[in-house]
């Protein structure tokens, strides 16, 4: 199989991502009219269990690759960002009512939202700046300010 070319595979993802946002918008407008508000789950246990488990790499991935001031910091920074908002939102909209919600509730706004966002604010910022390092070297002095506004720094010289 003939691997794509950067603006080729770009060109490819930048049509195939419209069409899984809308199959996804439409599969969760069936979902909003079928499911039910309760169900009782099989394997629970090894949902939660295999999810932290993810999340326990993801972080020490995160933590291993800051230490290092490797790149890798930047991707696994915002993994375990996400993974700290999922699992906040899935604690919080799962726990019993009573102790349950209360600690999952807390422990959503006082510990895994502030996480995520530093793990999130630290991504931008090393983005950002390794933006500015790169232009700096290349003798660019006009850097954008947004990286909504900056074009994705890939070359077609393979």
């Amino acid at each position: 199989m003939k691997r794509l070319s950067h603006s080729s595979y770009l060109s490819f993802l930048g049509r195939l991502l419209p069409l899984v946002a809308l199959g996804l918008f439409s599969w969760m407008s069936y979902l909003t009219v079928t499911l039910p508000s309760s169900y009782r789950a099989r394997n629970w246990d090894a949902a939660w269990i295999g999810f932290d488990a993810a999340m326990l790499m993801s972080i020490v991935i995160t933590a291993w690759s800051i230490r290092r001031k490797r790149q890798l910091a930047i991707p696994a920074a915002m993994v375990s960002a996400t993974f700290f908002l999922i699992d906040a939102w899935f604690d919080v909209l799962t726990s019993r009512p009573g102790l349950d919600f209360t600690i999952a509730l807390a422990t959503a706004f006082l510990a895994e939202i502030p996480l995520a966002f530093l793990l999130f604010n630290f991504s931008r910022r090393s983005i950002r700046r390794s933006l500015v390092n790169a232009h700096r070297q290349a003798g660019i002095q006009n850097v954008p300010t947004s990286l909504a506004r900056t074009p994705l720094a890939i070359f077609e010289d393979e």
